[in-house]
């Protein structure tokens, strides 16, 4: 429901051209907003006094792009720093979908975009956001403001460039997967913070090689359980999915990149196949680059794989984990994970290659295999293994409610600094 601006009290309208959620005249004068923002706000309903946790009382997240697993990761802060009586506000785009359709936490939305679109348009579409987004910083005053990684860093890095209040970055990626030049540097962008936050120790110590003076903090990637619905059935599940009831479903699930080791996976389906095991591969996701050629081999080759290649809503995730019987990432290298992550509130046993800081993640969660070698034939074995249920488990180390808490300690010692 929206309000015209004819109806808010004078000192709340907003300006040409913008749309502001109907509670966003009951916000204080400074965190309104400017030209370009659109300003989504449910927390305006929680009493100030009475729920600012000592020493951070307003934090902005940013994370330009409002989809994938860094847009659900900042969804899960922002609404467990709420939790803990920080007023948030979630710099993002238009496609940003929080879980709760009434957050506890304000949601602004300057970078408007399709993901169908060039990506020429989408990133000059991401340079007109970032003069509206640091208009609403200047408003909003946090006292720290705190970036979710990064995708254009050459866009993304001007709105932290001239930043009054101390800077926090999530380092979700240490260096871009694919080389790219026109992106922009990953490491001189994370100079500029003043606290890093990684999830492994093996990228904290990725990012001290390039950045020896950086102060790096390391915290487990949360818990996706918030993205857990109601299970799903399995029987269902297949059957709308069009795979077999008694064949063993290997699932390859998330965007769908080079360092995944798609044709990794392929090749040990096939081995898997050849050995006779009754085992469908499940590759779901939306794919960032050219997989015909993979596609075109499995054909030829007769390896046993479907294809649901398209974004997955949150909607589709439980029926696809509740079809799998094990989840492969036999991913050639990386830094960290949402997709294990996933895997895991699902309760799924989950296959992981020894690369970056996926098996420190597994140690966490303990259900599965970690691969000792990237090869077909690790990976067939453990695609097929018989795997105990897992028992069920108690809060984890990476809840929201701990990891918050991790964060919120670091947002204060950098206001401290």
């Amino acid at each position: 429901m929206m309000q015209t601006n004819s109806s808010l009290p004078l000192e709340g309208r907003v300006r040409e051209g913008v749309e502001l959620s109907h509670s966003a005249d009951s916000l204080p004068l400074e965190g309104r907003v400017r030209e370009g923002v659109e300003l989504a706000n449910s927390a305006d309903s929680l009493p100030l006094v009475g729920r600012v946790r000592e020493g951070v009382r307003r934090v902005a997240l940013i994370e330009f792009f409002g989809i994938g697993g860094t847009a659900d990761y900042t969804d899960c802060l922002a609404t467990a720093l709420s939790g803990q009586g920080i007023e948030v506000a979630v710099v993002t785009s238009s496609l940003f979908q929080p879980l709760n359709p009434t957050p506890g936490y304000r949601i602004v939305r300057p970078f408007r975009y399709r993901p169908e679109q060039p990506k020429p348009l989408k990133a000059w579409r991401l340079a007109r956001a970032i003069g509206p987004a640091r208009d609403f910083l200047a408003d909003f005053q946090p006292e720290v403001v705190h970036a979710q990684g990064t995708v254009l860093p050459a866009i993304e890095g001007r709105l932290f460039s001239s930043l009054s209040m101390p800077t926090v970055c999530t380092v979700h990626d240490a260096r871009a997967h694919e080389r790219r030049p026109w992106l922009g540097s990953f490491t001189n962008f994370y100079r500029r913070f003043d606290r890093l936050i990684c999830h492994s120790q093996f990228t904290r110590r990725q990012l001290a090689e390039v950045i020896p003076d950086a102060r790096i903090n390391v915290v487990p990637h949360g818990s996706y359980s918030p993205l857990v619905g109601p299970p799903a059935n399995r029987t269902k599940s297949r059957e709308r999915l069009g795979l077999p009831l008694s064949s063993r479903v290997a699932l390859f699930f998330g965007f769908i990149r080079p360092y995944k080791g798609l044709d990794l996976f392929l090749d040990s389906l096939a081995l898997a196949a050849s050995h006779g095991h009754d085992i469908r591969g499940v590759v779901a996701g939306r794919p960032l680059y050219d997989i015909a050629p993979s596609m075109a081999r499995a054909r030829r080759a007769g390896i046993p794989v479907d294809w649901h290649l398209r974004f997955l809503a949150r909607a589709e995730f439980a029926t696809y984990f509740a079809a799998a019987d094990v989840v492969a990432l036999p991913y050639l290298e990386t830094f960290d994970s949402g997709a294990l992550e996933l895997a895991a509130a699902f309760g799924k046993p989950v296959v992981v290659s020894d690369a970056g800081g996926l098996a420190e993640a597994f140690n966490r969660y303990g259900y599965g295999a970690v691969l000792p070698e990237r090869t077909p034939e690790e990976l067939a074995q453990a695609l097929v293994a018989d795997y105990p249920v897992r028992p069920t488990a108690t809060e984890a180390a990476n809840s929201w409610t701990t990891v918050s808490a991790r964060t919120a300690d670091i947002y204060r010692e950098a206001i401290g600094d």
